[in-house]
């Protein structure tokens, strides 16, 4: 577990990452999370739940770096606020995900969506 976040499989098969308040994440918060995902999938591709909470940022080279992962097969990121729309519709526009990746204000709304996006080898 780190400071300001942590990283865990859910027992629906999807990787969750909870954000604390305040967090200003960095390339190698960045970097420490991908290795959690790459450890906790061992080479399987999950979903990615991120809930944020209120005031993050994230340095250009953090955004960089996990628009381009391909450690999960789609990202769905729950927030709220007009500060995480604006810098999450920047990061999907300007960095560009390599997966499928979508904002949302609620988690039952995220979990719908990723649904389509669970490899049906995991569920067994």
């Amino acid at each position: 577990m780190f400071e300001y976040y942590t990283v865990f499989l859910r027992k629906d098969n999807i990787i969750q990452i909870q954000v604390k308040d305040n967090f200003e994440c960095e390339l190698e918060d960045s970097q420490n999370m991908l290795n959690c995902i790459q450890q906790l999938s061992d080479g399987r591709k999950y979903p990615l739940l991120v809930i944020y909470s209120d005031f993050n940022s994230f340095s250009d080279e953090a955004k960089a770096l996990v628009a381009k992962h391909t450690l999960t097969s789609a990202d769905a990121l729950v927030g709220k606020g007009t500060a995480f729309k604006i810098v999450g519709n920047f990061y999907l526009r300007i960095s560009t995900p390599v997966r499928p990746t979508r904002l949302f204000t609620d988690v039952e709304s995220a979990l719908i969506w990723l649904e389509k996006y669970k490899n049906p080898m995991l569920l067994s």
